[in-house]
């Protein structure tokens, strides 16, 4: 499924030989393990038969020279093998589930380790556990934001921040330092957090790589409410909005809408659902940047309109000039000192007149 997904990517790096290596070792393994558990079957089967089949003819073995020197009769024989047949009956209980014990042990087994692993996880990040409280408020606000990744270092400490209604924020720092973290801290989906996050009921995010269902466009454009929530007509004013036309005659077609669209087509997508949707507040993670430059400052242009009419703002993490103008505050992280507990800090301040 992943080399399916970069099928693209493998070719124009010409990297398809090495793929089949890859997928051939796998599978080779996957075919190695497989073979031995029919190897396994095969004893398991070849024993089992055979134990039932000798135990039919065992006891007839046994009594035959009483039987043959006229020491018992027939009658005698048979409830010889009768009461043989139900002494081994009871007996080979075992033999007869050992496949199904087998089968329960290694369920168990795996059970049980997975239990143990995760019990090992959250004890290993048991201190920062407690993802913050997502508190609906009229705007965005941290109280003591502490970011950690899973290893234990922590990126930010005691962030306070806040961006109020109409006062659009642009997110900037190096690469890693946790701006993308910052969002998943706001959204309530990082564990490793700890702190007080404020959040405004009617907000969406625009992740860096937006997800589409597969199937007709419109639930890819809706998702995740129902398509029938919305009338052609809105969906289709959602894509033109979007600078997306084309598609707006697609809403009925069904593809991998993700293998289908380019990597600009998707962000636009992404916006489209934004602009469907007309939440109050947006925050858009690298949203624009497989745009181009007069397509970028059109959407952003309306999207600021838009969340200023429902009362909110944009928080944006871009690092082109053209994005900063539409924004009036930066939350900068920069390098701390290097003997303090975070890599990062939060630093506050104003940017130019925005657009």
């Amino acid at each position: 499924m992943r080399v399916r997904e970069y099928s693209e990517s493998i070719a124009l790096d010409r990297g398809e030989q090495v793929e089949e290596r890859n997928l051939d070792t796998r599978f080779t393994a996957v075919l190695s393990n497989y073979l031995r558990l029919i190897a396994k079957q095969k004893q398991l089967v070849g024993f089992t038969n055979l134990f039932g089949q000798a135990a039919a003819v065992f006891p007839f073995i046994i009594a035959a020279p009483r039987f043959f020197s006229g020491a018992i009769q027939l009658g005698q024989l048979m409830q010889i093998s009768s009461a043989f047949d139900r002494v081994q009956g009871a007996l080979s209980w075992f033999v007869d589930n050992y496949d199904s014990l087998a089968a329960w042990r290694a369920t168990t087994e795996r059970l049980t380790s997975f239990e143990a692993a995760l019990y090992k996880q959250n004890q290993a990040s048991a201190p920062v556990q407690q993802a913050p409280a997502a508190i609906n408020s009229e705007a965005i606000e941290t109280q003591g934001l502490t970011l950690q990744l899973p290893t234990g270092a922590t990126l930010v400490q005691g962030a306070t921040l806040r961006a109020a209604p109409g006062q659009h924020t642009l997110v900037q720092g190096p690469s890693g330092s946790g701006k993308s973290t910052l969002f998943r801290a706001l959204a309530g989906i990082w564990p490793w957090a700890q702190g007080q996050v404020a959040l405004p009921q009617r907000s969406m995010f625009i992740p860096q790589r937006p997800y589409f269902p597969d199937g007709a466009l419109r639930d890819a454009l809706a998702y995740p409410e129902p398509a029938s929530d919305y009338t052609d007509e809105q969906l289709r004013t959602a894509l033109q909005d979007a600078l997306l036309p084309d598609l707006a005659k697609r809403l009925n077609e069904r593809d991998n809408w993700t293998q289908k669209l380019s990597g600009g087509e998707q962000q636009r997508l992404a916006i489209a659902r934004v602009l469907l949707k007309q939440p109050a507040w947006v925050l858009a993670d690298e949203a624009t940047s497989a745009l181009d430059v007069p397509a970028e400052q059109a959407l952003y242009t309306r999207l600021k309109a838009m969340t200023e009419r429902a009362g909110g703002a944009l928080l944006s993490i871009a690092h082109r000039p053209s994005v900063a103008a539409f924004h009036a505050q930066r939350w900068q992280l920069e390098p701390a000192a290097p003997d303090g507990a975070a890599r990062y800090r939060f630093s506050t301040g104003s940017l130019a007149t925005p657009a």
